[in-house]
């Protein structure tokens, strides 16, 4: 009898030792894997031929969506930032740039900032400018989509 009680508690140390690695494993699986945020935008431009957004500066390549791509979960606060090129192609007319965009639609989480809204551009010049986002430690996961609209005025 005492022989019997010996073994069942063997066993249940052992079922026990065995529960407590694997849970420990699986635990520091998920503090250090790099879980993914899917961040994309589509850039919009209501008015074409007053001015053109570009990856390069010479503007041959044109800004169609700008994609973050896959971001690893946060731990501290994180700073993604995409440049490009804005080219003023108005003849004889300087313009104003402005953007706007939904994402506090669909995340207040996520900040964003532009330099250049409201931004003065002569004819026929080049401005360099970023859009760039701020995402606080361990933000929620998920896949982020939303519009930037990008206008000029003159």
């Amino acid at each position: 009898m005492r022989i019997a009680n010996v073994k069942i508690a063997l066993y249940a140390l052992l079922v026990a030792a065995i529960v407590v690695c694997l849970f420990a494993f699986v635990y520091s699986q998920t503090l250090g894997s790099t879980k993914q945020i899917q961040a994309g935008i589509v850039v919009r431009y209501p008015m074409l031929g007053q001015f053109g957004v570009y990856w390069n500066y010479e503007c041959t390549n044109p800004v169609t969506s700008i994609d973050f791509g896959e971001v690893p979960q946060p731990r501290n606060w994180m700073y993604l930032s995409k440049t490009f090129y804005i080219r003023n192609e108005q003849v004889g007319h300087r313009i104003w740039v402005y953007w706007n965009s939904t994402l506090r639609d669909v995340t207040t989480e996520i900040s964003e900032s532009w330099i250049s809204n409201g931004t003065i551009i002569e004819s026929g010049s080049v401005y360099y400018a970023y859009y760039s986002l701020s995402l606080p430690p361990n933000a929620t996961l998920g896949t982020y989509n939303w519009t930037l609209t990008i206008w000029a005025e003159y």
